[in-house]
């Protein structure tokens, strides 16, 4: 008599298409008496046979490892019910062979000794994946068209609750936690830290970790907008959701500067705060290309004296004083004509108009869009005012025109924060620009180095007389050749140790100065 195990499974879905335990453990029961087969052991599961990391069936493998030469047989009563993924089945057969195992689907039945019907059963086991396929597509297409008809179909996120609307189609709805969440928005607006906010919401019971607060406050779901992802040719869209916001588009954009400001302000690169070495962290060697450390070493006498030095290929070892005043003779040099600070303020205008050209169109739409709602509100009133519309039409087009009004309002606002910015940037930017010696002397080590990381934006070298690198600021560059065409220095004027005479002989300034190749 063999021994046989049954294996009883569907999923939720299944429940009610005749596929229930019951059932299923009535037949093998029924197919078991009949073929005379001993059942040593019965496992039923309420779980997606997409794998076979299912709980009971994990269980089963335990039981074999356990009870080696004890089943002779794994009965089901179809294959799908044994798996609906084809290539992990192929892998399971060779699992449970090792354990002395065969499968058998009674309604399904294969006799595996004939090697053609090996055929029949990949069919057997195709078709459920397949089935499983294809209604994955139809899900995943229902979502997607649900999300461009502005309806979210899945789980609310926090502050809306999951909810069916007249026709029974999913919707969601403000929760009570909505004004936490709107109180979370306004908080982080005005400036307060994201830890303070999550201790606010865990007294109100309303528990988010750090990263998916960040999240939230980023979700433009929270102003009424849903996200459709992109999929093939269709990039990523933003609509209109048929969901009431929590927050307004203004303070969402609010937030969504208050993130910037906060990214703008944290520290990027290498940051190097002693005195003696603003150039750590710049410097490179010139013998084989790593960075240069730097460090005091005692003389005989009992001195101490800062070097930069190669750690990597030991060859190379600077004074600090020497190098820092070197760098600091190459910025002296640069000595601009009065008529260069109009050029540069142009060039800047158009490099940053360049960067921001998208924003300045999207502005100028929405100054004439807000022209346009303008014009159409004074049309309104004028048609009440001449008796043409009833005063219910009236008040309810004014209210719809004037939120979208608020909307263009806000979103303008905030154009003109980031208009002010830029001159503010803009003016700094000029006045360091013509002084920029003075302005690298008298800064701080973090400023002197992000002066020189923005002169040289490749490796800066030095070989013990001159600078090297293999590409300067294209501004500078631009301005000091223009500068150079302006009229000579002063006769008389001593070299500094870049060897720079003149702002007249541009392949001077590129060759003695940065080491670059003259075009």
């Amino acid at each position: 008599m063999k021994n046989v195990v049954l294996m009883c499974r569907v999923s939720s879905d299944e429940q009610a298409k005749g596929y229930s335990l019951d059932v299923q453990f009535e037949q093998l029961s029924n197919y078991c008496l009949k073929n005379n087969l001993n059942i040593v052991k019965v496992y039923r599961e309420d779980h997606s046979a997409k794998n076979f990391n299912r709980p009971e069936f994990q269980k089963f493998l335990q039981y074999l490892k356990k009870n080696k030469n004890e089943v002779d047989t794994l009965l089901v009563t179809s294959w799908d019910r044994f798996s609906r993924n084809m290539t992990d089945s192929l892998v399971m057969f060779r699992t449970l062979e090792e354990f002395g195992v065969s499968v058998f689907a009674i309604e399904q039945p294969i006799d595996m000794s004939i090697p053609e019907n090996k055929a029949m059963m990949a069919f057997y086991l195709a078709i459920p994946e397949i089935d499983n396929d294809r209604r994955s597509i139809k899900i995943k297409g229902g979502i997607r068209a649900a999300l461009k008809a502005g309806r979210w179909s899945r789980k609310a996120p926090i502050g809306y609750c999951n909810s069916r609307d007249e026709n029974n189609k999913p919707i969601v709805v403000k929760g009570e936690k909505a004004k936490y969440i709107l109180k979370a928005f306004e908080d982080f607006r005005d400036g307060k830290l994201q830890s303070d906010i999550i201790r606010d919401l865990k007294k109100k019971n309303v528990i988010i970790k750090r990263s998916n607060l960040s999240n939230l406050l980023r979700n433009p779901f929270y102003m009424g907008k849903i996200i459709v992802p992109q999929q093939g040719d269709e990039s990523m869209q933003i609509i209109e959701g048929i969901h009431e916001p929590i927050v307004s588009e203004k303070l969402f954009y609010e937030v969504q500067n208050k993130f910037s400001e906060r990214y703008s302000k944290k520290a990027t690169g290498y940051e190097f705060q002693r005195e003696d070495f603003p150039l750590k962290g710049l410097l490179y060697c010139n013998n084989c290309s790593e960075l240069l450390t730097a460090s005091k070493s005692r003389s005989a006498n009992g001195k101490r004296y800062a070097y930069y030095h190669c750690n990597h290929c030991a060859k190379n070892r600077y004074r600090a004083d020497l190098v820092n005043g070197h760098v600091e003779a190459i910025l002296d040099e640069f000595q601009f004509k009065p008529e260069i600070l109009e050029l540069y303020d142009e060039m800047m205008k158009e490099i940053l108009y360049k960067q921001v050209e998208g924003s300045v169109k999207e502005k100028k739409a929405i100054e004439k869009n807000i022209k346009e709602v303008d014009t159409r509100i004074q049309r309104l009133q004028d048609l009440y005012i001449d008796g043409d519309i009833k005063k219910d039409q009236y008040k309810e087009t004014m209210k719809r025109y004037e939120n979208e009004r608020t909307k263009l309002t806000g979103q303008h606002q905030t154009f003109q924060e980031l208009d002010f910015e830029y001159k503010k940037w803009r003016k700094h930017g000029v006045n360091a620009f013509l002084e920029l010696s003075k302005f690298y002397k008298t800064s701080s080590i973090k400023s002197k180095q992000t002066v020189i990381s923005s002169i040289f934006p490749e490796k800066l070298y030095f070989d013990g007389e001159k600078c090297r690198t293999q590409r300067v600021n294209e501004v500078l560059l631009n301005t000091v050749l223009i500068n150079s065409c302006l009229g000579e220095n002063k006769k008389g004027q001593n070299a500094k140790k870049s060897n720079l005479s003149s702002f007249v002989e541009s392949e001077t300034i590129l060759n003695n100065i940065f080491n670059l190749p003259v075009n």
